[in-house]
């Protein structure tokens, strides 16, 4: 029923688009509330929020990890999240991707860890080439947040934060 659904720790999100999330996150984000849609993000009637989503990564820019960090040693990522709702692009920054990642790991580390997310095929450690993706649903916790205070709707952008990729 409707109101034993909306009771269930995931809420709204449609039962066709995973039946549980795959172990390849966790979520530090411990504030009450349940999971939503990216389309309850995009909606959502204030600026600067906190949400709790679960999600597929479908691209990572850049492309090659060997990148994601500047020249000062931060990281510095967009990643395009998608559910059955919506599509965003979510930074990751700095702290965010240590979190994410565990650190500073090594580039190897940081490229198989990027490609579980991403649902890139492997074989014996090596990718294989032409291989469909097959990204799976991760639980992600989102930072909504404006960067010019003279247009808060025009200058929306989002953060990843308080999640990290197991293993």
């Amino acid at each position: 029923s409707y109101d034993e659904r909306l009771s269930w720790e995931h809420s709204r999100m449609p039962y066709w688009c995973f039946p549980w999330t795959s172990e390849v996150t966790d979520i530090d984000y411990s504030e009450d509330g349940p999971f939503v849609t990216l389309k309850d993000v995009l909606t959502h009637s204030q600026v600067t929020a906190k949400f709790k989503c679960v999600v597929r990564v479908v691209a990572a820019l850049p492309w090659r990890s060997e990148d994601f960090c500047s020249p000062l040693g931060n990281y510095r990522i967009r990643l395009t999240l998608e559910d059955p709702t919506a599509r965003i692009h979510a930074f990751v920054y700095a702290e965010d991707g240590e979190k994410l990642f565990g650190g500073y790991p090594f580039v190897d580390v940081l490229k198989r860890k990027i490609n579980k997310l991403l649902g890139v095929a492997v074989s014996d450690g090596q990718e294989i080439k032409d291989a469909p993706r097959n990204p799976p649903w991760v639980q992600c916790c989102l930072k909504s947040y404006y960067i010019d205070r003279n247009d808060i709707w025009g200058s929306r952008q989002y953060r990843i934060f308080d999640t990290k990729i197991s293993g």
